[in-house]
């Protein structure tokens, strides 16, 4: 047996008390009996054990017993998972791992080895199981999604009361929203489609991405930060060059390095500065500003004409690609053969029939090729246009707030009538400038050439390409799987004799067989159609799992496959106990569902917790390990155990 299976379940109580559950590996086990014995709590006790946040255990368990264990089997190897058992709140945060050969269940609380906290034991766990690179730091760390863990492993193990007839939740906790994303993030894992390589090198992909993201963001703010500064810059220095404390104003291409060191020297120089101040420098930005304009102008002409150009051209474009197309219907003619293309005899008539024909083929391929080249280069000097209109806003902007500071500079002279004051007011505001807003802007360049190179490694790891394939093989597979089982299991109609499809988003969908209709599961109906497609979904994926050998434990917990037959509660039911003689047909080739599909996958392991006693079933009778009865007294934990402190 080369999957896990669980041998026993113990509890502990006071008083050195141990309650045993035995069990077959790769077989049918069941537990039969009334409500209210904790039937049901043998789920939560395995899914406690594999290091749930929660501890679900019933009132009664927590009240009586101080501890829970679990021991597994793969051939030769054992795995002890134990924990203590809180009388209420959310679970323990200590745990006992032990692996080995030989070993046994000790018989009271105190003898549980391997003492260690839940996440070590969670990994420790994960190693038995065989999910992957448990050595990588980065994977072991407390909290961290993308990657598949032991807490991922429950939905393809319990089939649980609140799932198996359930319309909306196809898998254990997936009803659950903060189960559902890491169900879905680690079902590719399970399915085989990706590793634990790919797993942790697409988390750090989005990291990476985002990372870069994150710096384009800013350099696109200092992009337009920059913008800004060169503004704000010039329209200080024309400040200062209308007072006279610069002698001339800088070019226009000036980089802002320049311009702040310019800013700097007027600033350190102050207002003793020699009054070299230009008159005309009004008249020459106002020249400069309608020569920009007068050019911008003519700039949007030559646009609103290219547009024209461009949009006559998609037209002849069309129109020439339509012709074209419908003369390559006459390529089977063969127009090289000597042979007239209507009658199919050689005469003069159809030789030049067919030499108009090849012509005006030539014309318009000639014309094609003509819309082909002209089409780009079009496209391409409109783009050129954008960008020198750009360019020219910008410089309007810049003039325009220049003439502004002049103006604003004149304005204030004339207030004040000092020249010394407003060289003094010029100088505060560029002293101001330097000491907070240029600072602002001034962020510093990010070489993303490693991480952009990072990057493309990690996406040849991931290979999304193969991914995608691999996982379609696998819905495939599995689809094949339920579909195949779904036709062993009594349904009605529309389920019955439909073709399964399942997606590992996860969902199932149903294709019935007359009018080939998509049925979503909402759709289906009948408690008896839900059991069965419950129930060949999860055989289907334990199926995958073994040929895969994916790591996860070859064990099925069923929770009462007697539910759409039966009312709710009550004691152990029998066949005769059924109202219809169809349900007791339908129960029966259930029953016989689980031990021939057990049969038939090495190594699974089924636990079936019933209230139906099926004694026309030798096999199943044989299988029963427990008859928790009213009449006989027997639950999970014995009634005499007493209240623990």
């Amino acid at each position: 047996m080369k999957r896990w299976n669980v041998r026993q379940i113990a509890f502990y109580g006071v008083g050195g008390r141990r309650r045993t559950l035995d069990f077959d590996i790769g077989r049918v086990n069941v537990i039969t009996g009334a409500s209210g014995t904790g039937k049901s709590a043998i789920i939560d006790a395995i899914d406690y054990c594999l290091g749930s946040s929660d501890c679900k255990l019933p009132f009664f368990v927590r009240n009586h017993a101080t501890a829970v264990a679990i021991h597994w089997v793969r051939e030769k190897t054992d795995l002890i998972v134990g924990r203590q058992i809180p009388k209420s709140g959310s679970g323990t945060s200590q745990m006992y791992v032990r692996t080995g050969q030989n070993l046994a269940l000790p018989e009271t609380a105190e003898d549980l080895e391997g003492h260690t906290n839940r996440e070590t034991a969670r990994a420790l766990i994960e190693n038995a199981f065989g999910i992957q690179d448990l050595d990588n730091e980065a994977a072991v760390v407390k909290g961290e999604k993308g990657r598949a863990t032991v807490r991922d492993i429950p939905p393809y193990m319990f089939l649980s009361g609140d799932v198996i007839i359930s319309r909306g939740t196809l898998l254990h906790d997936l009803n659950r929203p903060e189960k559902a994303r890491d169900i879905k993030a680690s079902l590719p894992y399970f399915l085989g489609a990706i590793d634990q390589d790919s797993v942790l090198a697409a988390r750090r992909l989005r990291q990476l991405e985002a990372a870069l993201t994150k710096i384009e963001r800013e350099a696109a703010a200092k992009e337009r930060s920059q913008t800004v500064l060169t503004e704000r810059s010039m329209a200080l220095l024309t400040q200062a060059f209308g007072v006279g404390l610069i002698p001339e104003l800088p070019f226009p291409d000036a980089s802002d390095s320049f311009l702040l060191g310019y800013l700097e020297d007027v600033a350190k120089n102050g207002i003793s500065s020699t009054d070299t101040r230009d008159f005309e420098a009004r008249a020459i930005l106002e020249e400069e500003r309608r020569e920009v304009v007068a050019e911008l102008q003519a700039l949007r002409t030559k646009r609103q004409l290219l547009k024209q150009t461009i949009r006559e051209a998609t037209g002849y474009e069309t129109a020439v690609s339509g012709q074209s197309h419908k003369l390559r219907l006459v390529e089977h003619l063969k127009l090289d053969d000597g042979r007239c293309p209507v009658c199919d005899t050689q005469n003069d008539v159809g030789l030049k029939m067919a030499a108009q024909i090849r012509e005006s083929l030539n014309i318009v391929e000639n014309e094609v090729l003509v819309a082909d080249t002209v089409r780009p280069n079009l496209d391409d000097f409109s783009s050129r246009i954008e960008v020198q209109i750009k360019s020219q806003y910008g410089r309007l902007r810049e003039i325009e707030s220049q003439l502004s500071g002049l103006v604003r500079v004149d304005e204030e002279s004339v207030k004040t009538g000092s020249l010394l004051q407003e060289r003094a007011r010029v100088v505060g505001r560029i002293d101001q400038f330097l000491e907070t807003t240029a600072k602002d802007f001034q962020i510093g360049t990010v070489d993303t050439t490693s991480l952009m190179l990072e990057i493309e490694s990690l996406k040849d790891i991931i290979d999304p390409q193969s991914r995608r394939e691999r996982l379609r093989d696998a819905e495939i597979m599995v689809s094949s799987y339920a579909t195949d089982m779904l036709g062993e299991l009594p349904t009605e109609v529309p389920a019955t004799a439909s073709r399964v499809v399942f997606s590992s988003t996860p969902s199932i969908s149903l294709i019935e067989p007359t009018r080939r209709t998509a049925l979503t599961m909402a759709e289906i109906g009948s408690d008896q159609n839900y059991l069965a497609i419950h129930l060949a979904l999860a055989f289907s994926l334990q199926k995958l799992f073994e040929g895969i050998a994916a790591p996860v434990p070859g064990l099925l917990v069923i929770d009462q496959i007697s539910r759409p037959y039966y009312p709710k509660g009550g004691d152990e039911k029998r066949l005769q106990d059924m109202d219809k003689d169809d349900d007791q047909v339908a129960m029966q080739k259930i029953v016989r569902f689980l031990f021939e599909e057990t049969a038939r996958q090495a190594g699974l392991q089924v636990i079936l917790i019933e209230h139906a006693y099926i004694e026309e079933d030798p096999e199943y009778v044989a299988a029963i390990k427990g008859r928790w009865t009213k009449a006989s007294g027997v639950k999970l934990i014995p009634t005499d155990w007493p209240i623990r402190a």
